[in-house]
């Protein structure tokens, strides 16, 4: 029996309860191809699956990993991929329910599979699918970001708020990065952020309106929520659409619901599990033809290797300028 190193966990707890293991190489269910495993990135959702704080998450044994690249080992029966080709992972169950992409080899579903941009590498492969399939359902699918209107991004510098600049960028939007760290302020600049400003400036809310071509945020992409939450909601443009993707800012919010009410405010739940295989296959395609108008790709701030799991957490934890990501598996 051949087998394949895996990090895997036993049972809900600390992060540090992923262990690399040896385990058998699995075996692809009808539907499914043998993916070898050469990048994943890793999600702040991996370490809540472990913890034991996620919805939905399966019963350990088993791997985590929601992003990753590889090529087919062992193809579908009738599938459209054949063997040698490089794939990426979309959403799906995959490190959630059962094993995930930080494992030498992983078997997936087709449905969850698509070709890799032809201009992005293996790693960049592993790291773009679930932020760019969050922003895209935020800035399309709920707002319907229109080419002009300005966009807000909170918590800019992390692996959603990287793409959601670049993907507003593309779709033609005048974009407002905001972030506390002075470096990562001018790295988004260089990005391509047309303003960037402190998150924590006390005349945030003013700054952005008066710098704002529309007098406001038409669109608000929500990383930090918490008290920030308040602000969001001020410094949104009458019928703006606030997208909450994240509460790196604490789960509990005081808003007043008029200012909603009278701003004819929208405010979206954004949820990348959400898709259906054939919508996430879809709305794949539409990334990638949108990304390719400027040829942008995933900003990633460190490799670690496929030993070095742990520490690729720790820095995860940290708050990263873009994406982690770890490999190659070999």
């Amino acid at each position: 029996m051949k087998t394949m190193k895996s990090w895997r966990f036993h049972e809900f707890g600390a992060v540090e309860n992923l262990q690399m293991e040896e385990i058998p190489i699995p075996e692809p269910a009808e539907g499914e191809a043998l993916v070898r495993v050469e990048y994943a990135a890793l999600n702040p959702a991996d370490a809540f699956v472990v913890m034991g704080r996620y919805p939905g998450a399966g019963v350990p044994p088993f791997s985590v990993g929601r992003d990753g690249c590889g090529v087919v080992e062992t193809p579908a029966t009738d599938g459209r991929f054949g063997k040698g080709e490089r794939v990426v992972l979309l959403r799906s169950d995959i490190g959630i329910t059962r094993d995930g992409m930080l494992a030498q080899y992983a078997a997936i579903p087709e449905t969850c599979l698509a070709p890799i941009p032809d201009w992005w590498s293996p790693r960049e492969g592993a790291a773009g699918p679930l932020v760019n399939l969050t922003s895209w359902q935020a800035l399309k699918l709920a707002a319907d970001l229109q080419q002009s209107e300005s966009v807000v991004i909170t918590g800019a510098s992390g692996g959603i708020g990287t793409a959601a600049l670049m993907l507003s960028k593309a779709m033609g939007a005048f974009v407002i990065a905001l972030s506390r760290n002075e470096k990562k302020r001018a790295r988004l600049l260089e990005l391509g952020a047309d303003v960037v400003l402190d998150t924590d400036d006390p005349d945030i809310v003013a700054k952005v309106r008066e710098k704002s071509p529309t007098g406001g945020a038409d669109v608000v992409i929500e990383n930090i929520c918490g008290p920030f939450l308040a602000k969001s909601i001020d410094m949104a443009a009458n019928c703006g659409r606030i997208c909450v993707i994240g509460a790196l800012g604490g789960i509990k919010s005081e808003i007043n619901p008029l200012k909603i009410l009278f701003k004819r405010l929208q405010v979206h739940g954004i949820q990348v599990g959400d898709y259906t295989d054939s919508g996430v296959q879809a709305a794949w395609s539409q990334i990638v033809e949108t990304l390719r108008k400027t040829e942008a790709k995933p900003l990633i701030d460190k490799v670690y290797p496929f030993d070095q799991v742990q520490e690729a957490f720790k820095h995860l934890r940290r708050g990263p300028m873009g994406k982690i990501v770890v490999g190659p598996m070999t």
